[in-house]
């Protein structure tokens, strides 16, 4: 997490020894376990995806990046795998709530000490411009925007990234309270940290996200209990009622847009989505050969899409940047990985009594929905959450914390009643 911020720190050779150093620590902790059961639940989509990441690299005009990126992403799912197999459901809750709250806390004090103390932007001590001074304001660690109307950017030097971890911090911190995984104060300063972080980013991707999160919260709540024929009756209210507000939302796109101070191209976005669909229709079946993010100095990609003279990296699309760069093949295995990962997330927070289980869908659910504009799932700490989910989520049940006897809406009304 906040891996921009480590880079802006100690540069990319810095991160570099970082990720070298963590990598090292993974196998040596995952070849000390039994590692041949860890790798057996990786769910065979995700397989065949990282193996086309990989043989692409055979037809791609840049070989030996593409080969490269491919196995970086082997790498961080290496250590997704291991995270999945060292911890349980609640230990992992309780690191994710622990480091997060570590970024919020840290955005917190670096937007005072921008405001106060500087009073001026802060700029990366090792940047990614060339020249003595940014060439546009968005290369800046933040601008110090805490008390104007401008968007913060936190410790992470970036809105969107920032209402990202805020968002799945909403959630994580949410199931730790309903969880008894942590104190009534704890909880109480958490919340007073995220909120404002989240509304002073102003992320509409995020606003739209929360709401998916919310919509799924309340269905799986209502659904568990409930016989097959209910359970499916909410799904298919919940399916229709998504569909028309997406319809709604698309048909006057402009007027709600306007209303949360958005353009109607979502801040550029169908231009970028324009270039990309057309790189698509060059090669729609191999791909261009898989990148994670765009790499700046080779074609297609150097110079591809600059809007305010601020180069941009990705597709903002997760799926189309499946597509893109590794075919309609890889987009397939993509959206199998997603749909499947879902359900089986869905059936264990609707089965289990335990509000513990619920996290694990509602901060899946925000990160998919999110990435409808952002591909930030493909990288980092997005990849590390969707491998994670993916092989921990086909665990036997046996693993899991014992049934209680009472569903989850009696003990959230329980604990909201203290």
């Amino acid at each position: 997490m906040g891996g921009d911020a480590v880079r802006y720190a100690i540069g990319w050779l810095g991160w570099g020894i970082v990720l070298g150093v963590l990598l090292v620590a993974t196998l040596v902790g995952l070849f000390s376990s039994d590692w041949k059961a860890a790798f057996k639940r990786v769910p065979w989509p995700l397989t065949a995806l990282l193996a086309l990441m990989l043989i692409g690299s055979l037809w791609s005009n840049y070989s030996w990046i593409s080969a490269g990126a491919a196995l970086v992403q082997m790498a961080t799912s290496v250590f997704a795998v291991y995270l999945a197999s060292a911890f349980d459901w609640r230990e992992i809750l309780r690191l994710f709530g622990n480091t997060l709250r570590v970024i919020i806390y840290s955005s917190v004090a670096f937007e005072l000490f921008a405001a106060l103390v500087t009073r001026s932007p802060i700029e990366p001590f090792f940047p990614n411009y060339e020249g003595d001074h940014p060439p546009a304001v968005a290369f800046y660690w933040t601008q110090g925007n805490l008390f104007t109307d401008d968007r913060i950017q936190g410790i992470v030097g970036n809105s969107n990234m920032l209402a990202y971890m805020c968002m799945i911090a909403l959630v994580v911190f949410a199931i730790e309270r309903a969880a008894n995984t942590t104190g009534r104060w704890v909880s109480v300063f958490s919340f007073l940290a995220v909120i404002p972080m989240l509304l002073l980013s102003r992320s509409a991707s995020i606003g739209f996200a929360l709401v998916a999160v919310m919509a799924a919260a309340i269905v799986s709540i209502a659904a568990e209990g409930k016989t097959r024929d209910i359970r499916h009756r909410y799904y298919r209210i919940a399916w229709a009622v998504i569909g028309v507000g997406a319809l709604l939302v698309l048909t006057y796109r402009a007027q709600i847009f306007s209303l949360i101070g958005k353009s109607p191209d979502m801040t550029g976005r169908t231009k970028i989505w324009k270039v990309v669909l057309q790189l698509i229709d060059e090669r729609p079946l191999q791909g261009w050969g898989w990148t994670s993010y765009w790499v700046p100095w080779v074609e297609p990609y150097q110079g591809l899409v600059v809007i305010n003279h601020v180069p941009y990296f990705q597709a903002h699309n997760a799926f189309l940047d499946v597509w893109l760069q590794l075919g309609v093949v890889g987009l397939g295995l993509f959206l199998l990985l997603i749909g499947l990962t879902f359900v089986r997330l869905w059936r264990l927070a609707v089965r289990h009594t335990s509000p513990l289980y619920l996290w694990p869908i509602l901060v899946f659910v925000g990160i998919v929905t999110q990435n409808l504009t952002e591909s930030r799932i493909l990288v980092e700490i997005g990849w590390v959450i969707l491998v994670l989910f993916a092989v921990k989520v086909t665990e036997p049940s046996e693993s899991l914390e014992p049934l209680g006897k009472t569903v989850k809406l009696s003990r959230l009304k329980r604990l909201a009643k203290r």
